[in-house]
């Protein structure tokens, strides 16, 4: 006997369930449902089973066999975020290659040096200076190295560089000092050229430099070689003859003063074109020192003296002893 959709009907609106859609086992009379479905992906069988007498039952699968499954939640999730890091990823990567090409672009056009100042260069024009420095126009502003600069013009021993300034992002400073021959020197029968460091500039065996600068004595040498400091037994003889010779310059009169005697450094003695000897005494308090020696000195040569000694060592009490 089979049950009609009438008995079915009846069925529902008596029980108050919805139509049977699991399994039943026997309870007494009647009927018992059981849902057994564990998922969408798994095959779903229905059994359905009334008063122990009738039942029947039908598969899921065989109904929905043409449906297409839908991905489980977590899944699709999944699929999104891997989409979606792959495209950040794209375009990072992108962002990245096009931000390297601008900065190689930019360096290799923008900062290029057009343009070195040389500052405080007298007798030697400004190209020689920047030919000695290495530096080439054109070259990137950033590989110009202030040590290799300041090495290349240390080869040239009349060239100082004081200071060098980079500007960006075209243009570089310099600014040199050049060392200039303010003293002679004898040594074992040969001539030196002095700056006012005591650095060799020259060397003659000849005797053409004579009278043209002072003439410094009393120097207890070591060793003289050209583009090389003086290298003398006490370092208070070149300290004394830096600051002097420095003074003498400044205040024009080293043209005036034939022979600096660095014997005793602490009691140093100048002679004068006119043949007058100057103790000055320590090199303490050397420009009104040297003041007191031009004033002086004026006034002796308004007498025809052209022997004795001036001492200055007091500059405000100037002593002078004729030879006569």
């Amino acid at each position: 006997m089979k049950i009609s959709k009438a008995h079915w009907h009846l069925w529902g609106q008596r029980s108050g369930a919805r139509p049977p859609i699991a399994s039943t086992r026997k309870k007494g009379k009647g009927c018992t449902m059981t849902d057994r479905r564990k998922g969408s992906n798994q095959n779903t069988r229905e059994e359905f089973q009334a008063y122990n007498q009738y039942g029947y039952s039908y598969s899921h699968d065989e109904q929905n066999s043409g449906a297409v499954q839908t991905p489980a939640p977590a899944e699709a999730a999944k699929k999104a975020r891997s989409r979606r890091s792959g495209g950040v990823f794209f375009r990072v990567f992108v962002f990245l290659t096009l931000l390297t090409v601008g900065i190689v672009v930019v360096l290799q056009t923008v900062f290029r040096l057009e343009a070195v100042c040389v500052i405080g260069h007298e007798t030697r024009t400004a190209q020689e200076i920047i030919n000695l420095s290495g530096l080439s126009y054109g070259q990137n502003i950033f590989s110009i190295s202030t040590d290799d600069v300041r090495a290349n013009l240390e080869k040239d021993h009349t060239i100082i560089l004081k200071d060098i300034q980079i500007k960006h992002p075209n243009l570089v400073y310099l600014q040199v000092e050049e060392r200039y021959p303010v003293a002679l020197m004898q040594w074992l029968g040969v001539h030196y050229v002095l700056d006012k460091d005591g650095l060799v500039m020259e060397e003659s065996t000849g005797t053409e430099l004579i009278g043209t600068m002072p003439l410094v004595t009393g120097f207890r040498v070591s060793n003289a070689h050209k583009g090389q400091f003086l290298t003398v037994k006490s370092q208070l003889q070149l300290e004394a003859y830096s600051r002097l010779i420095q003074e003498l310059n400044l205040q024009n009169y080293a043209k005036q003063v034939t022979e600096i005697r660095l014997n005793n450094p602490d009691n140093i003695y100048l002679v004068t074109s006119e043949g007058i000897s100057v103790r000055v005494g320590k090199p303490e308090d050397l420009k009104r020192k040297i003041q007191a020696v031009r004033t002086a000195m004026s006034y002796l040569r308004a007498l025809d003296e052209d022997a004795g000694v001036l001492d200055v060592n007091e500059p405000t009490d100037v002593k002078y002893r004729p030879d006569n």
